[in-house]
């Protein structure tokens, strides 16, 4: 059998910038012995993916902080901050991308149709106007859906195990259908093509909101890749607010 060509291609886009009651005293009965030949009626098998799928996308929908750490290919590391709100439709991530060739930072800050990125920390912020943005922009569109990837990585999980208590572990499918980058979740930058099932580690907290989400790549070169998200204050409310001083786009950043 033919093994498939493994690709990985770094990508780094301009985004950075209940019990029942009973009535009555039953009387108290002895134990008896199970008739003979009877069968045990079998315990269902819990749905594990189902009951990890409906964790990632509770947190998904709801309001959250996040933290990227890892590695990517040609040596480089990403670190990452960020917030999203899916509700008030308000998101922030600032985003660094160190060693390699091309190492680069920036910061977006999205409310509404309204788009602020900066290129460094003591840069000045840029707005763009999303409504004229056109679908297939290659740097400036956004997703409300799924900026942060989890949405794309939810549906890639093809199989789950629970480990823990509050612990799955499994195997994902990174290929990056469309070429569009899902990963790290939080940051997406890594287009994967022809990269095998890889796997996962999920952890949640004592509420059953996701806690971390910890994943391995194997490029065809180059060390094994580690990636891990981190959530939290699921539920709270965010402050992201619009940047003061923002100057306006030049009137070309819209042609595509």
């Amino acid at each position: 059998m033919k093994q498939r060509a493994t690709l990985l291609a770094l990508v780094v886009t301009g985004s950075l910038l209940f019990a029942a009651g009973c009535t009555g005293e039953a009387e108290p009965t002895r134990a008896e012995k199970p008739l003979q030949g009877a069968s045990a009626v079998p315990s269902p098998t819990p749905d594990v993916r189902g009951e990890l799928v409906a964790a990632l996308q509770r947190s998904q929908q709801a309001a959250h902080r996040f933290v990227v750490r890892g590695g990517l290919p040609e040596g480089q590391k990403i670190s990452g901050t960020g917030a999203f709100d899916p509700q008030k439709r308000r998101f922030e991530t600032t985003v660094s991308i160190s060693g390699g060739k091309y190492p680069s930072a920036g910061s977006r800050i999205v409310i509404g149709t309204e788009s602020y990125g900066r290129s460094s920390a003591k840069g000045h912020w840029v707005h763009v106007d999303l409504k004229r943005i056109e679908p297939d922009h290659p740097f400036l569109r956004f997703d409300w859906a799924d900026p942060t990837g989890l949405k794309k990585f939810t549906s890639s999980i093809v199989s789950v195990d629970r480990t823990g208590p509050r612990t799955y572990t499994g195997r994902f499918d990174p290929d990056s259908k469309g070429a569009t980058p899902f990963l790290p979740v939080g940051a997406p930058t890594i287009v994967s093509i022809g990269t095998p099932l890889s796997p996962f580690v999920i952890t949640t907290d004592d509420q059953g909101w996701i806690n971390s989400i910890k994943v391995d790549l194997s490029p065809s070169k180059g060390p094994k890749l580690t990636i891990t998200t981190t959530m939290s204050d699921h539920g709270k409310t965010l402050k992201i607010n619009t940047p003061a001083g923002a100057v306006e786009a030049a009137e070309s950043t819209y042609r595509n």
